[in-house]
């Protein structure tokens, strides 16, 4: 950050000065910043939007030991004698440029949202409209102040001072009776790069919940609501995780939904009562820490509705995002999350070779790819009104992951490998529980 001293004698421009003080570390001012909004990340690229920044003077009279701020359309105080205008320029955002930036992306609304309407058909709710992913009313001077400081001090990341906004709701009075009257809360999840079977069970998934409502004060099992994943509903097979192997089975790809519909239940500040993260970190949980694995028979995802009344859900697909959003009463609670915190960094182990007779002998193919391990932390805080706030810990831990590569080798040479390391039993390394919730 450069800052230029202009001295000037007395209090008329009778002489001056320029002279450069010494520079404080360039390498000191970051080049990019990233937001950190409630759901997602907006980064503020200063090199391809340099008019995000400008060169600002803090004037300074100088008189003896005295160092005064004060600004040119202010009356100097008298002196007896000669004194020094002083002026200091530093690196701080445009407020203009940062507002007219932020207007050009989809998180500050510009429009009137057109009302979602919901009604009661039987047992579950119908929708018209879709809220997206809602829209953030900024506090646009706190957020510059916090830029400033994040630029003096070097920072990467600056939490965005703002509140979400959703659509408005046109519920019917069967549901306001029952709470259901408002948006209390979005998770989202991106699953770009998902192959087309993937896409398909998570489309197939995404049918079972949209639409549900979970009672007030009762818990919600996902594995209870998707009951079963049948070809008859939709389901193909895919790659899930199977133990310390990554398999084609039924369904694979149906921890998107499990884990969107986490990441709402958790903004919504809800208690969790059953999760667990996935053994390596997959690319499509990311923020990581963040990740709901289920299978069926076994590891369940389950969350407790503590609102005043029911709650809807409704999940729909936008491009290559999975949204759930929570129809409910706002009870007033506050909800903030940070993270993630990551430590205890692993690289991924030296691959593994699998001998194959199906592909020419010497050629080889990755069966699944390599993955670092390491342990996030998320802290969750919930202001109810007139209660003492609460604050969680999710902790997860994501194991380093060897990548699995097929190897062709001649399948005599095969066989006789087999035979030679047949083991006397079998044995899979056990998932331990990989997350906890600490009050």
């Amino acid at each position: 950050m450069k800052l230029l001293k202009f001295k000037t004698l007395a209090f008329g421009l009778i002489a001056t000065n320029l002279v450069a003080m010494e520079l404080r570390a360039e390498e000191k001012i970051p080049t990019r910043i990233t937001l950190i909004f409630e759901d997602r990340l907006l980064a503020l690229d200063f090199r391809t939007h340099p008019e995000l920044l400008q060169q600002t003077p803090n004037h300074f009279l100088v008189m003896g030991e005295s160092r005064i701020p004060v600004s040119f359309g202010e009356n100097l105080p008298p002196s007896d004698g000669l004194a020094k205008l002083e002026s200091e320029f530093k690196t701080t955002v445009n407020p203009q440029a940062l507002a007219n930036f932020l207007k050009t992306t989809s998180l500050v609304s510009q429009r009137e949202s057109e009302p979602v309407k919901l009604e009661l058909k039987g047992e579950s709710v119908s929708f018209s409209g879709r809220p997206t992913t809602g829209h953030y009313d900024i506090d646009e001077v706190k957020l510059s102040y916090l830029l400033n400081t994040a630029l003096e001090q070097g920072d990467l990341f600056v939490r965005v001072p703002a509140e979400k906004t959703f659509a408005p709701v046109e519920a019917s009075e069967e549901l306001k009776e029952r709470g259901i009257e408002s948006v209390i809360a979005i998770g989202r999840s991106d699953f770009t790069g998902s192959s087309d079977a993937r896409v398909q069970n998570i489309l197939a998934a995404v049918r079972k919940f949209n639409g549900l409502i979970v009672p007030q004060g009762k818990t919600f099992s996902f594995n209870s609501t998707l009951k079963n994943v049948l070809e008859s509903d939709g389901f193909v097979p895919e790659l899930v995780i199977k133990g310390n192997e990554t398999e084609k089975e039924l369904g694979g790809g149906v921890c998107q939904v499990s884990t969107t519909l986490f990441r709402a239940a958790f903004n919504a500040g809800m208690p969790m009562i059953d999760r667990r993260n996935h053994s390596y970190a997959v690319p499509y949980y990311q923020p990581h820490g963040l990740d709901a694995t289920i299978y069926l028979g076994g590891q369940d995802f389950r969350f407790s509705n503590d609102t005043p009344g029911d709650v809807a859900m409704q999940a729909f697909i936008s491009g290559s995002n999975l949204y759930f959003v929570f129809y409910g009463q706002d009870d007033g609670r506050k909800v903030a999350v940070e993270g993630p915190f990551v430590s205890n960094y692993q690289e991924a182990p030296s691959p593994q070779y699998i001998d194959t007779d199906e592909l020419p002998a010497g050629e080889m193919m990755q069966a699944s790819p390599a993955h670092d391990g390491f342990s996030t932390q998320w802290v969750r805080r919930v202001w109810k009104p007139g209660e003492l706030p609460q604050e969680e810990v999710l902790k997860s831990y994501y194991r380093p992951w060897a990548a699995k590569i097929w190897r062709g080798v001649d399948s005599q040479e095969l066989a006789a490998d087999e035979i030679e390391s047949v083991p006397e039993s079998l044995s899979f390394e056990s998932d331990e529980a990989a997350m906890t919730i600490e009050p």
